[in-house]
């Protein structure tokens, strides 16, 4: 075997790794460019098995000559839109045109009988051309930083100018065209293997950039916790800052911190989603934090498992939404159901209780004029005013019938405030709390000016009664965006967590002698007057605050 043919085995046998180190390429990332990139080196397999090594006569045959053409600018072409495709640039139709050219050339030069270098030359030329137009593609419009593409931009270029001068040496030198052509291929392999890798590179760090961006900005909380090894939290995006008011640093500096925030009463949640992360999986949690301001947020987690090889849950990955304002609305809404269901029951039983209360006073009143009587006068009177309070809590209990209207009109909240501030500051004395009015100027609101002194009356007497010691009571109207709100602060002990969830329920009350009607009323009136009613509570004080809609025209 002479060394032409040792090197054509060997060119054969690195072409043939070229194109089992693309396949590999193209089943791991499956882009287009490198199958057709496939298709291409293919061909010159098959051209250097069947042509090169000699096996077909094809400088002497038409047919194998006609094969030998479609080889060579079929692989020139297929390189062209492979690399057309991964540059970005169009495949333009004149290559086309000038593969069909060059390949009728070559065949005119055959049927002519013209030596081979005549029928070499439009083939080579052509291809010279395609791998010009490669080498500047790769090093114009590939925009990479790495040292890869000049690789390849200087390789194609050097296998262009020893394709182009290939006619001229293809009987004298064969050994050197073979060995130089066998390096540039080998090289152009290794480089763009190299390009490839820094464009994935490149792209995997964008789209990492990108994720990243979304991660930082999104509404939602998102975590990673590692569990194996050790406990640890990786990763918990800048959102939960605004929402339980500790930064990120907070969370990786103290990897307790997040157990400290759970509300009391919903340990039990938090701890049972800890032994058993998989029921957690299916459905989210909900539970209650308390922020860095101690005030209460509502949280909704939904968590995706990681589990390691050997099945041992690895980490926790998932998403943490803050739903306290859709808490909020579910509790108005059952409030406000709770009252309509209370006010349809009052029309239909409040009469049927009143008659017959009413018979029953007027006969006390009857008998306790009689001569044999009147030792028990006492009593008659105290049945009388149980009666008496028996009516009033039923009138309380028609207020809050869901047929009733309020008579709104444009008028001054600070008026209406201004009028009743005697009888408050009458009944403010009498325990020991003092009253302060700080009124702001202020925008006319459409009210209810009944409804709204009774809202302003029911929610201050509540606020004296918390501070059975004595106090300070402060009043405040302010405008705040497009709200007008009406703020009642006292320095009572607060309302109790239990009761805090079952505000606006009717009966619902911490008084020895209260009827738990007062504040479904003021809600009904709050809702009546398209307002809503906001409670911060402590052990330093209540505020209550309702948000009025500034009437616009």
């Amino acid at each position: 075997m002479d060394y032409f043919r040792i090197m054509i085995i060997g060119a054969i046998a690195g072409t043939l790794s070229m194109i089992l180190v693309y396949i590999y390429l193209y089943f791991m990332y499956r882009e287009r460019y490198i199958a057709i990139w496939t298709i291409a080196w293919f061909m010159l397999l098959l051209r250097n098995i069947f042509f090169d090594s000699g096996i077909f006569d094809w400088k002497h045959s038409l047919f194998p000559f006609l094969i030998y053409q479609i080889l060579f600018i079929g692989c020139s072409l297929t390189f062209v839109w492979g690399t057309s495709i991964f540059v970005g640039r169009t495949f333009k139709k004149w290559w086309v045109y000038g593969a069909v050219s060059a390949s009728l050339l070559s065949i005119l030069s055959f049927l002519l009988e013209f030596p081979i270098l005549y029928k070499l030359i439009p083939p080579t030329w052509f291809a010279g051309i395609v791998l010009a137009w490669i080498a500047i593609a790769f090093i114009r419009y590939v925009d990479l930083i790495g040292i890869g593409r000049i690789i390849i931009g200087i390789a194609f270029a050097l296998w262009s100018i020893l394709t182009i001068i290939m006619p001229f040496f293809f009987e004298t030198f064969p050994y050197l065209i073979a060995i130089t052509g066998g390096i540039l291929r080998l090289l152009i392999t290794i480089s763009t293997v190299m390009v490839f890798l820094e464009r994935s590179s490149r792209n995997l760090i964008n789209k990492e950039a990108r994720y990243r961006f979304l991660m930082e900005n999104a509404i939602d909380v998102i975590y990673y916790y590692r569990l194996l090894p050790i406990a640890k939290l990786d990763y918990i995006s800048p959102a939960i800052f605004p929402i339980t008011g500790y930064t990120s640093e907070e969370y990786y500096a103290d990897e307790k911190l997040v157990f400290k925030l759970i509300y009391p009463d919903d340990r039990d949640v938090f701890d049972n989603f800890m032994n058993n992360p998989s029921q957690a999986n299916k459905l989210p949690i909900t539970l209650r934090l308390v922020r860095k301001d101690n005030t209460i947020l509502w949280i909704e987690q939904q968590c995706i498992l990681i589990y390691d090889k050997t099945g041992n849950l690895a980490a926790v990955e998932g998403v943490i939404r803050d739903i306290t304002s859709r808490k909020t609305l579910e509790q108005v809404a059952a409030s406000l159901d709770r009252m309509n269901m209370v006010g349809n029951m009052a029309v239909t039983v409040a009469h049927e209780i009143r008659n017959p209360m009413t018979t029953i006073r007027g006969y006390l009143q009857y008998l306790e004029k009689k001569k044999e009587y009147q030792g028990d006068k006492g009593t008659f009177n105290l049945m009388i005013e149980e009666i008496d309070r028996a009516n009033a809590i039923i009138r309380e209990y028609l207020a809050l019938s869901r047929e009733k209207l309020a008579n709104l009109e444009l008028c001054s909240l600070n008026y209406a405030i201004e009028s009743l501030f005697p009888l408050i500051e009458a009944d403010a004395i009498a325990s020991k709390v003092s009253v302060t009015l700080n009124l702001t100027n202020i925008p006319k609101l459409l009210l209810d000016k009944n409804e709204i002194r009774q809202l302003l009356l029911n929610l201050v007497r509540n606020s004296i009664e918390a501070m059975p010691l004595g106090g300070k009571l402060v009043i405040k109207t302010f405008q705040e965006n497009n709200n007008v709100i009406l703020s009642i602060c006292d320095q009572g002990c607060g309302i109790p967590s239990h009761i805090l969830d079952k505000l606006g329920t009717p009966f619902i009350t911490t008084k020895d002698t209260g009827t738990g009607l007062g504040l479904p009323i003021c809600y009904q009136i709050a809702h009546r007057h398209n307002a809503l009613i906001d409670i911060k509570t402590s052990m330093q004080g209540t505020i209550i605050s309702i948000y009025f809609k500034i009437h616009t025209t």
